[in-house]
């Protein structure tokens, strides 16, 4: 599991028992969180079983990618040629080569392990690219552009990002759809795109109704907003540090109930298992996301060092690219050229994506299905200028080169995941939930975390909740006595039942601390805030 995976869980668990309004977030989307309180009311899983459920979930959106893509590369190659022998080629290289370049980017760089809706919108990138492709055949009906606006409308409500870049494929296909009688006439062209753009608004039209009238202002989400108050401002208050002299007019930020140690506590209103992260956009509600030159080029620093990771560990396509470039038969140059005209909103689209997530934040999952359609593209346009054999041996070379070293990865992984089912035991969250429960914490119960508390699975699974976290550790150690009192004392006076911290020291004045052995690595020092305990703190 990971943070936002809990957090998701949450807002999927809150819709089966308060409704579908309960989806309406600033900041988390509600397309991925709706999937998973559909297999809540189907399954009614145990607190044991909700985790796998997430990763069935993910599977089955593994799927749907996986036949996004090939409506895809269906339409993609017929976009490349019409010529038979052209086609047939590509069947017998291009294919294994293309759905190896799927698998790689979404296996490694997305990864179906992961509890995030990154799947279900590459799902979304696969589908829409492949309608586009289709729109470049002969004779593409209103049905194509139809469809076009209500993928790309479903794919918003797995991610705010989709709205910019819906927009700007559609800009795209504007600019760069071939126009013809055996193709589409301009004025063809603006009345069909204009359909695309309005469906594409209407079905994305009632979530940024839901959250403009929440945030009281025009809003298609908070996580733009958010991210670059994040990333590129360093906006990071809740983790103990002051806000910016910026930013000191938040509207309700995280409540300070000590200073020695920083102690913040975020019990209401927000519900869920950690509520500071269960809707940020209403503890950082007023924060400004302010425009710095120095810091938006720290963040290009940033993510620049990502794709350098990504490029690095994918050279092999790179390499290959130029091999195919400069081995090119200058007589088929025409061909390629043609190819590489109807593929240019392709790769256009994915530099955008590329471009856009930069500017903010970036990570391998949020651009791997952007490129997947890059790769394919060039590949595409390249291929057909170079002699069978060449192709043979470029292709092969690229995916040995990529695929071997992750196929050992992949046979790691199954032979732990092997081991781990010889020798089953219990999850460390599920050990460290029975060993909570078994001091006497029950349902509803509040805690207050030491340290941070984005990766505390064992209270959703013992149904407890974090409200409160003292993020410096060390200082909290350093506490005497006397000052432990008077955390303790302003910690219960809000319901807190029991102080959570991972591996504490070995301190002999700390008797009535609680140890609950989660593995050989982490043990959790819990203190229950009972009248007697607390009266025992002198």
């Amino acid at each position: 599991m990971n943070p936002d995976g809990l957090t998701y869980l949450d807002l999927a668990s809150e819709v089966v028992s308060g409704g579908p309004s309960k989806l309406v977030n600033g900041l988390w989307s509600p397309g991925y969180p709706a999937l998973i309180s559909v297999a809540i009311l189907l399954f009614r899983p145990s607190s044991a079983q909700e985790f796998p459920l997430i990763h069935f979930v993910n599977f089955l959106m593994f799927v749907f990618a996986l036949t996004g893509f090939s409506v895809f590369l269906r339409y993609s190659l017929k976009t490349m040629s019409d010529d038979a022998a052209v086609n047939e080629s590509k069947n017998t290289y291009f294919k294994p080569f293309a759905f190896s370049t799927f698998l790689l980017f979404t296996l490694k760089y997305i990864g179906v392990e992961v509890a995030t809706p990154d799947l279900g919108v590459a799902a979304i990138v696969f589908l829409a690219a492949g309608i586009s492709c289709r729109l470049y055949l002969p004779d593409p009906s209103w049905k194509h552009f139809l469809a076009l606006g209500l993928v790309l409308g479903v794919g918003y409500y797995f991610k705010a990002a989709v709205l910019p870049l819906g927009v700007a494929l559609l800009a795209l296909l504007f600019l760069l759809l071939p126009l013809s009688k055996k193709h589409i006439s301009r004025q063809k062209l603006v009345l069909s795109l204009l359909l695309s753009l309005s469906v594409f608004l209407l079905v994305s039209a009632p979530l940024v109704a839901a959250l403009s009238f929440r945030a009281n202002t025009l809003s298609f989400g908070e996580a733009g907003r958010l991210n670059y108050a994040w990333h590129v401002n360093r906006l990071l208050w809740t983790g103990g540090q002051e806000p910016p002299e910026e930013n000191t007019t938040l509207e309700h930020p995280a409540r300070k109930l000590l200073t020695t140690p920083m102690t913040l506590e975020f019990a209401t209103p927000i519900s869920g298992t950690y509520p500071i992260w269960y809707d940020p956009s209403y503890w950082y509600a007023h924060a400004i996301a302010r425009f710095d030159v120095r810091q938006q080029i720290a963040a290009l620093i940033l993510s620049w060092r990502v794709y350098k990771s990504t490029m690095e560990e994918t050279m092999a396509y790179t390499a290959g690219a130029i091999v195919l470039l400069v081995l090119g038969d200058y007589k088929r140059r025409n061909i390629v050229i043609a190819i590489a005209r109807k593929l240019w909103w392709q790769l256009l689209w994915a530099f955008v994506a590329c471009s856009m997530f930069a500017l903010v934040h970036v990570e391998p999952r949020y651009v791997g299905a952007f490129l997947v359609l890059f790769w394919v593209a060039l590949y595409g346009a390249l291929l057909p200028g170079v002699e069978r054999r060449v192709k043979f041996a470029v292709l092969a070379t690229v995916l040995c080169t990529v695929i071997v070293p992750f196929l050992g990865y992949v046979a790691m992984t199954s032979m732990r995941i092997a081991r781990d089912l010889a020798h089953p035991k219990l999850p460390e969250y599920q050990t460290a939930g029975v060993g909570l429960s078994d001091l006497g914490l029950q349902k509803g119960d509040r805690l207050a975390v030491v340290g941070y508390a984005y990766n505390c699975y064992y209270a959703r699974f013992a149904r407890l909740r974090v409200v409160a976290q003292i993020p410096d550790t060390k200082e909290f150690w350093r506490l005497s006595t006397a000052e432990l009192k008077v955390v303790t004392e302003r910690l219960a006076s809000i319901g807190v039942k029991a102080v959570v911290a991972s591996n504490g020291p070995d301190t002999p004045g700390l008797a009535e601390w609680k140890d609950v052995q989660v593995s050989d690595s982490l043990r959790l020092r819990v203190l229950l805030l009972s009248p007697d305990v607390l009266g025992k703190i002198h």
